[in-house]
């Protein structure tokens, strides 16, 4: 490969490559703006050579107003205000020898000539995207209008805005290691401009005009420059924008740093870097809004996949297995499938971990009753844990498939009781239901605190119409219940009522999150029926929300619902 690039069309390129004013001032403003340094306080001299670059010292002004680096006049590209503006005045400049060139093309070119700068043509396929570029920029983007208006404007006009690129040889002489990222017939790396280099091969153009220079390239300023670029882009995919984060991170910088150095929040730097601890799947999930982005950065601070990161506090050993990753997507689909929360779901995947490591540790043989027993599975499960002798090969054990739990069932069905032994039997079921029912009253204070969204509850109030859950909900004793579960006891029935539909939005929700919460419990009370979908809905809702654990009477009629559900599938 030569050292220098072939020949370009318009003025070509001097033989050496000296920054350029416009360089100068913008590597440095960037360097010290968070310092509060402004480009007056800044003095460089015009540069004729390679040496010829002289700088004074830097001025500091007090802490305070931030000045915006230079690079912001091209963030955006096209839709830079800067430029914008420039386009829609009369003045006009020339670009390639076309005096008669206007509008957004006069506008950065006028600003590139200010800075000494030259707008040239580069023939369009000895350019490559930079490695650090958001693929989906470099590539077409079908069924998108704006993509297609800007291919169409491509055929019939050229490409308009110039690009910034770097040459082959500035480019490996700052990141050699990249180069098998850009290949071996690249002349030119993209630093702005890798959506108007797509449209322009898409248009079958032969060239794109550019701005060279190598010297963005020093003190990483290439990435800033496709920082600045990329955030000022409203379609900024958020795992585009964890990745530019985790560049500057590779860099040294904490997270503090990166959210000063770009004008954001720390909060959103600290967001964005943990999606990257997803698996590609999961990453894909967000970018689809299948799951919001907090949802998963949350998972990932729960269960993290990936190699150590140098923005963790602390990596955890588990990140780089094939079972973390299996872990990961587990509790994805527990949040997608079943509305978990990520820390719920994470705390039940940890669980069954534990729960099948104390089986294997056991030698007990973990297994699917279902398949194992067929319909009377239930009949084979086994209570009474303490009971239960791990050794004996007439046990089996299951992952309970709410909790994550070790449960156990008997291989051979345990023989039916005496008469006394069923009355026996009934009396304590009498106990257990009435122990379950306490308990899951007492766990209902911290679900009625824990309001869910707007969408969710409407969710929760179609479904309770569907299993004949609402009736029980408003009825008198629904009232009576949701005023306990708000501690209002003392108040009248008839005053509560009336601050329902007196107050204000929020009240509303909140009383009527309660009475939903009594329609559950009065359903699981009621003594005549088995449990069905609300029972196995309001149990889930206790678990994820209130971090209640079922009893073993409980742990019963949730498997007896599961098969009755099993059995109507």
């Amino acid at each position: 490969m030569c050292d220098t690039p072939p020949e370009v069309s318009g003025e070509g390129l001097p033989a050496h490559y000296a920054p350029s004013k416009y360089m100068q001032s913008m590597r440095t403003e960037w360097r010290v703006m968070n310092a509060g340094a402004t480009s007056e306080m800044v003095a460089t001299t015009q540069s004729t050579g390679p040496a010829a670059t002289k700088r004074k010292p830097t001025a500091r002004k007090p802490a305070g107003r931030k000045t915006a680096s230079r690079f912001r006049k091209f963030a955006g590209g096209e839709d830079s205000e800067e430029l914008a503006a420039a386009a829609s005045s009369d003045v006009t400049t020339p670009v390639n020898g076309d005096a008669n060139s206007g509008g957004i093309t006069a506008a950065l070119a006028g600003l590139a000539a200010a800075d000494g700068q030259t707008v040239v043509q580069v023939p369009v396929l000895q350019t490559v995207p930079h490695p650090f570029n958001d693929p989906e920029r470099s590539e077409p983007q079908v069924g998108d209008p704006k993509w297609d208006e800007l291919v169409n404007g491509a055929k019939a006009n050229g490409i308009k805005v110039p690009g910034l690129l770097v040459t082959r040889k500035g480019f490996l002489a700052k990141r050699p290691d990249l180069a098998n990222a850009i290949g071996d017939d690249a002349e030119y790396v993209v630093i702005y401009g890798h959506r108007r280099r797509a449209a322009a091969i898409a248009a079958g153009l032969a060239t794109i005009p550019a701005v060279i220079d190598d010297a963005v390239m020093d003190d990483h300023g290439d990435l800033d420059a496709m920082t600045l670029e990329n955030l000022g882009r409203q379609d900024l995919s958020e795992i585009a924008e964890a990745q530019m984060f985790a560049r500057y991170s590779e860099l040294g910088l904490s997270q503090r740093a990166i959210a000063e150095k770009l004008g954001v929040d720390q909060a959103t730097v600290s967001r964005r870097l943990s999606l990257l601890l997803l698996v590609p799947e999961i990453q894909a999930a967000i970018a689809a809004d299948a799951i919001r982005s907090a949802e998963g950065a949350a998972l990932a601070g729960a269960l993290p996949y990936g190699p150590a990161r140098s923005w963790q506090k602390k990596a955890d050993p588990a990140q780089g297995t094939d079972a973390r990753r299996s872990e990961q997507l587990a509790a994805f689909a527990l949040i997608a499938d079943r509305g978990m929360s990520p820390t719920r779901a994470a705390e039940r995947v940890l669980t069954e971990r534990k729960s099948r490591e104390q089986a294997l540790a056991a030698g007990l043989e973990i297994v699917d009753p279902c398949e194992r027993f067929g319909d009377s599975f239930h009949e084979h499960r086994l209570f009474e844990v303490s009971d239960v002798n791990l050794a004996s090969a007439n046990v089996v054990g299951a992952i309970d498939p709410s909790q994550g739990t070790l449960v156990f069932y008997a291989v051979d069905k345990p023989a039916g009781g005496t008469e006394d032994a069923s009355e026996s039997a009934a009396r304590l079921a009498a106990e257990a239901r009435a122990a379950a029912q306490k308990a899951r009253r007492e766990a209902g204070k911290k679900l009625v605190a824990s309001v869910p969204s707007r969408e969710k509850l409407v969710t929760h109030f179609i479904d309770q119409y569907a299993y004949g859950v609402s009736a029980l909900a408003t009825s008198a004793e629904g009232w009576r219940l949701a005023q306990a579960y708000l501690g209002q006891e003392g108040l009248d029935a008839t005053e509560f009522r009336m601050s329902a539909q007196n107050g204000d939005e929020k009240r509303r929700g909140e009383i009527a999150w309660a009475c939903a919460v009594a329609g559950y419990e009065l359903a699981a009370s009621s003594d005549s029926e088995e449990w069905g979908p609300s029972d196995l809905t309001y149990l889930d809702l206790l678990s994820e929300r209130a971090g209640y654990k079922p009893t073993a009477w409980e742990e019963a009629r949730l498997d007896a619902a599961r098969r009755a559900l099993r059995v109507a599938d």
